[in-house]
């Protein structure tokens, strides 16, 4: 069977962007916490509200993964996480995922948790959540900056960041969030070599075509996360790009990107697409009908930035969605 399908897909590539899944990310759900990493209890609600009126198939991210390797998603799919194991996640979002009846996934930072600080959830609240939808997965030890590290420490930070939740909470799946969404190719490398489905902080949906080391993740928080923004994204199609491992370390603020398409595009498809990069457009340069180079015009002030490419889809008001996430190497 598996067989037949992976013939077709090669023959047909665009078939691998019929089905797709939506992964947002949250942090805080509160009024008090920082804006820049924090939705509202309000705003999130309405999340939840729309996502179950508008009958979207809110599944786990078990679920989402497991359909991604059986090339098996529902329609209007959809998966939220949340990073850290903010105290938030425990006393604003899980009354309102209870009243929705809707699954959570949260990575956890475990040095976080044993070390009892207020702002985070406890072990014991995370064991009242289980079972109730609610899921927990790997985030490191400390929440460092990866790409900083050796890789003995890296290894150390996913490890026994599992151990623990294997202890506190039987947890057994290799799920990983990359702390900052920061990873290179070694770092990739790694968490392939130990069996880790892992996720990035980069947007889009979410494809067969993805590379299951990165997956993206839209994050939600501040003005990305109100309605009009929430609506798009969620109805969002994965780019029908090949996707290509390039390293996200890069020496500059304005790094060149080259996106292959798995079919060629018309001249008006190729005018349509737009990217940006630190809320400004970029540089697009068409190679040929099914090749492009992106690059932002100046070099970015951030550490972290994104290529954000969109283009209409031509299904109402849906957008084919695409993003890289570059960390300037540092010299130092």
């Amino acid at each position: 069977m598996y067989r037949a399908l992976f013939a077709l897909l090669t023959l047909f590539p665009g078939l691998i962007y019929a089905s797709s899944c939506v992964v947002l990310l949250y942090h805080n759900i509160s009024d008090i916490t920082p804006k820049s990493t924090s939705v509202s209890p309000k705003l999130f609600e309405q999340h939840l509200k729309y996502l179950s009126e508008k009958n979207y198939n809110v599944i786990s991210l078990s679920r989402m993964v497991e359909g991604l390797k059986l090339m098996n998603l529902p329609e209007k799919c959809v998966s939220l996480t949340a990073d850290d194991a903010n105290e938030s996640i425990y006393s604003n979002a899980f009354p309102l995922l209870k009243k929705y009846n809707l699954p959570l996934s949260v990575f956890v930072s475990t040095g976080s948790i044993d070390m009892n600080y207020p702002s985070m959830m406890s072990w014991q609240q995370m064991r009242n959540m289980q079972n109730k939808n609610i899921y927990f997965y790997n985030h490191s030890v400390s929440h460092p900056y990866l790409i900083n590290m050796k890789n003995d420490e890296i290894y150390n930070q996913i490890t026994k960041a599992q151990l623990r939740l294997e202890q506190e909470l039987g947890v057994k799946e290799n799920f990983f969030a990359y702390p900052y969404g920061e990873e290179n190719i070694e770092i990739i490398q790694l968490l392939e070599g130990l069996g880790y489905v892992s996720f990035g902080q980069q947007s889009g949906a979410i494809s067969y075509n993805n590379d299951m080391s990165n997956l993206p993740r839209f994050p939600m928080s501040f003005k990305f996360a109100d309605m009009s923004s929430f609506i798009t994204k969620i109805n969002t199609l994965p780019m029908p790009v090949i996707h290509k491992r390039v390293n996200s370390v890069v020496p500059n603020n304005n790094p060149i990107l080259n996106l292959e398409f798995v079919e060629p595009l018309s001249n008006s498809k190729q005018k349509q697409f737009a990217c940006y990069a630190g809320g400004s457009n970029t540089k697009v340069d068409w190679k040929s009908n099914k090749i492009v180079s992106i690059q932002a015009n100046n070099e970015l002030p951030s550490r972290r930035f994104r290529y954000n490419c969109t283009m209409p889809s031509g299904e109402g008001n849906r957008y084919y969605w695409f993003s890289k996430q570059f960390i300037k190497e540092n010299k130092d």
